[in-house]
């Protein structure tokens, strides 16, 4: 008697989809509006709502936390966008982060004739003084930036701002560091007058997911008057990558005359995304069976492990039949 053959069972990239979509959820994990544009108000009003938003992690939202790119606005529990006092130019744009053990996703508003913060410094310059707001040193103030990632045109695009309550006449901000004045250069500038930080081009997490700046204020020599103070500039996942096979075709072996259940191989695939969020989870199911005979549906693969396992009985399994 000859002994059992083995049947070959190869699948290719193209036979196996892998995605997360809308189709597969009951809900989009994120903010259901991700742009707003509201006009510049005379003053924002301490504890005064500006918006709503509405952030989901389908999974209940534990846990959610939010950021503002600007120090002076916080989120409440509600999602309401409030001034933590009153406050007249906060400059064009404000970011808003939003993140669960689950999920995250960034909120942007334009403020439409957004005034320059430098016509409201002395608000600004008290509120510095008084109120405890991130990485301050002495009168420098700066604040973390949150960015999304693959952003469009056009660039350049203000994405933050410095602050120094005591700055001297004439004296000037400075940004070094890595995506300033080093390797890959050019990508952060700060207007030396106003501490305007810009990104002049589309960022992409999976090259460079943190930067570390640099930012000090010189005089008209260059010499350094205060800082260097890190400024930490984070690339927010968006779900922009395909996942992928990095090995194949895949060839698997199962004997004939193999049990019902028997493991025939694991598909391993990657996903580029932000591992912490639910932009890279991956599912996968056999898309097609060649052949389809003599049952088109001979075998099964776990949607979240990626072991193919046989589901027809033995008899079915004959290397002679196929």
């Amino acid at each position: 008697m000859q002994p059992p053959t083995p049947l070959v069972l190869c699948v290719l990239l193209s036979q196996v989809l892998l995605l997360t979509s809308a189709e597969d959820l009951d809900c989009t994990p994120g903010f259901q509006q991700k742009v707003f544009h509201i006009n510049q108000p005379d003053e924002f009003i301490e504890d005064q709502s500006i918006l709503n938003l509405t952030f989901s992690d389908c999974k209940g939202n534990n846990k959610l936390r939010y950021e503002v790119s600007s120090p002076y606005f916080k989120v409440n529990s509600n999602g309401g966008l409030v001034a933590l006092r009153n406050i007249t130019a906060v400059g064009r744009t404000l970011f808003v982060h939003a993140r669960t053990p689950h999920a995250e996703d960034m909120a942007e508003l334009v403020i439409v004739g957004g005034k320059d913060i430098q016509s409201s410094l002395q608000d600004i310059f008290k509120f510095a003084r008084t109120s405890p707001v991130p990485r301050q040193k002495r009168s420098l103030v700066v604040s973390p930036i949150l960015i999304p990632e693959s952003q469009r045109q056009p660039f350049p695009r203000d994405v933050g701002k410095v602050v120094n309550s005591d700055r001297p006449e004439g004296s000037k901000f400075r940004l070094t560091g890595k995506g300033v004045d080093q390797e890959p250069k050019g990508i952060f500038r700060i207007n030396e007058n106003t501490g305007t930080i810009s990104v002049t081009r589309t960022l992409d997490r999976e090259i460079i997911a943190a930067y570390q700046l640099f930012v000090e204020t010189i005089d008209v020599n260059g010499k350094t008057l205060e800082g260097p103070v890190p400024l930490d500039v984070i690339v927010i996942d968006q779900n922009d990558n395909r996942p992928i096979f990095r090995e194949g075709p895949y060839i698997g072996h199962v004997m004939e005359g193999s049990p019902t259940g028997t493991t025939v191989m694991r598909m391993t695939a990657f996903d580029a995304d932000d591992p912490a969020t639910d932009n890279a989870l991956l599912r996968y199911n056999i898309r097609q069976q060649t052949p389809d005979k003599p049952s088109p549906n001979m075998f099964y693969i776990d949607p979240e492990k990626g072991d193919i396992v046989t589901v027809v009985s033995p008899a079915l399994l004959d290397r002679e039949n196929i």
